[in-house]
């Protein structure tokens, strides 16, 4: 992961509280397959101590989510699968 640390903006928790995040270029990430995958445009949140996918970007970038039987799948623009993560809790972890 590169970036250039500068303060970009907040963003909003869960708790209602903010946290700073600073611009981030791409970052890859290890898939359970061991297939890596590339992640363009994000945002890194430097007070949080795990990674973390919004569902939400990812749908206003084309991608599809599909959640069943305890496992998330993000399909691309031709429905083949991107990303997949196992229900752990209530976070679906890749």
């Amino acid at each position: 992961m590169t970036y250039e640390n500068k303060f970009c903006g907040n963003v909003l928790m869960g708790n209602n509280g903010y946290c700073k995040f600073v611009d981030l270029g791409f970052v890859q990430i290890r898939m359970h397959d061991g297939v890596v995958k590339t992640l363009i445009e994000v945002h890194h949140v430097p007070e949080l101590k795990e990674n973390l996918v919004s569902v939400g970007v990812m749908d206003s970038k084309g991608f599809y989510c599909l959640v069943e039987g305890g496992v998330m799948h993000i399909r691309g623009k031709k429905k083949f699968v991107v990303m997949q993560a196992t229900k752990q809790g209530n976070l679906h972890i890749l």
